[in-house]
């Protein structure tokens, strides 16, 4: 990289955050810094005066020192891509992090310039993805170009179903996928990249980290370069791209602890006051260019179970479909846990997906409700004391309930069950045939973690 020839002193710290003096024109916000040894990184986020800008570490600080010089060594930060990026693991500004030889040939900006802005931003097809996984194909369809939100607390299953879904849509060959791994565990990471590579699917896969040990500066871009990433796939190979990140709520964390380092007053619960503002600068990015589409899928760690965080709600706004894992389901051996009474997608229209896959889910869903509705009586007097038709309703809840759970790819060293992709037609199938009684005194066992209904014997 060139070296300009306005260079800086530190005249202060405090955590991630350095203010840096300048005799001449300070650079531009977004411009990129340096310590003289070129292995301390910074971005420019404000201009102090007019000769101090502050500026947030993007690498380790801790043998920074007051008076060191800082060097001017980019208008703006990029990163670095090249069409060998499958298969790799990179950090935020594109450097290879798996010890493998990288040539970069292209530096695209992590930030989306005005020109850069698409023409129509949220257009998306009427193509719904299948992803072989019942319970979403069903209830929460998803089209090309979407923005997917997996909701859950701690443990509940997040990243495995990000992982089921990075594997099934490579299996089905429907595209590139670019993963952020944002502000979560190093080991995490790594048991990732295993997974796709025992898997056969990591030469379809860029992955970008920013781990939880990293600065938050880190964290808080690396998001912004997997989105680089995915724009220039999208374009050099001319296919729709996906989007996977764990873990959104990671990056509004970053955001606050770089609020909190700057100094800016918070606002409820300690958030910061720019949180719409900080997630819109990511979301935003995520559209359509050049005939192309980036769908999304973005796992969110909910804090303490409470979907009525200020941060979740912000996430909330800017999804096309929203997946809530639940734990009240998941103790009860349903995987994936998905609550189908908190999940919503706009796709889920019948001018959308048809008018039989929408009568057969709402049936669903009306099912769900009632048994939900009933759940307490039968806590208390059991099902053998509910009238014949409340009887049948409890019946047919628990039927779909198991009927929608399925073995998983990804979990298959787990336990001894193999992994299965089940068509969108045989889902259907399954719960007419569920919802007309056909399998109303079958044991429920034999609808658990099955494939589609065909191999059960009503």
């Amino acid at each position: 990289m060139e070296i300009h020839k306005h260079n800086g002193a530190v005249v202060s710290m405090k955590g991630g955050v350095v203010e840096v003096v300048f005799e001449d024109h300070p650079p531009a916000i977004h411009g990129l810094l340096c310590n003289a040894d070129k292995d301390v990184f910074f971005e420019v986020v404000e201009q102090k005066d007019e000769h101090t800008v502050r500026a947030i570490a993007l690498s380790n600080v801790k043998h920074t020192e007051r008076g060191e010089k800082v060097l001017t060594i980019g208008k703006e930060i990029t990163v670095g891509l090249s069409k060998e990026i499958l298969g790799r693991m990179f950090d935020m500004r594109g450097l290879p992090i798996d010890n493998k030889p990288f040539v970069c040939q292209h530096q695209l900006p992590l930030y989306q310039r005005e020109q850069d802005t698409p023409e129509i931003l949220h257009t998306s097809n009427d193509t719904i993805i299948e992803t072989g996984i019942k319970v979403i194909d069903l209830l929460v369809p998803f089209r090309t170009g979407d923005k997917i939100g997996l909701f859950g607390g701690a443990g509940v299953g997040k990243t495995i179903l990000t992982t089921e879904l990075i594997h099934n849509i490579a299996l089905k060959h429907i595209g590139y996928s670019v993963f952020a791994g944002i502000g979560e565990r190093i080991r995490e990471g790594n048991d990732l990249y295993l997974t796709l590579q025992s898997l056969d699917v990591l030469k379809n896969t860029a992955l970008y980290f920013g781990e939880m040990d990293k600065a938050p500066g880190v964290r808080a871009r690396v998001g912004l370069a997997a989105v680089a990433a995915a724009q220039f796939l999208s374009k050099t190979f001319g296919k729709n791209t996906f989007l996977f990140a764990d873990n959104i709520f990671r990056y509004v964390m970053a955001g606050m602890e770089i609020g909190a380092a700057l100094g800016k007053v918070p606002s409820e619960l300690g958030y910061q006051a720019t949180l719409e503002k900080d997630l819109a600068v990511l979301q935003e990015r995520i559209a359509k260019r050049d005939g192309h589409s980036i769908t999304s899928i973005q796992a969110v760690y909910v804090p303490a179970d409470d979907l009525t965080d200020p941060a979740v709600v912000a996430i909330f706004s800017h999804l096309d479909a929203s997946l809530v894992l639940s734990r009240e389901v998941a103790e009860k051996g349903i995987y994936p846990a998905v609550d189908p009474l908190r999940s919503h997608s706009v796709a889920l229209d019948k001018d959308v997906v048809g008018k039989r896959h929408y009568e057969i889910a709402s049936r669903v869903k009306e099912i769900f409700q009632q048994y939900q509705e009933l759940a307490h009586i039968i806590a208390i007097l059991g099902i053998d004391e509910l009238s014949r038709s409340d009887r049948t309703i409890a019946k047919r809840a628990e039927r779909l309930q198991r009927f929608l759970t399925q073995p998983l790819f990804v979990t298959e060293s787990f336990n001894d069950r193999k992994g299965v992709h089940v068509p969108l037609e045989k889902t259907l199938e399954g719960c007419e045939q569920i919802l007309s009684g056909a399998f109303d005194e079958i044991d429920l066992e034999k609808l658990y973690m099955i494939g589609s209904i065909d191999k059960t014997t009503p």
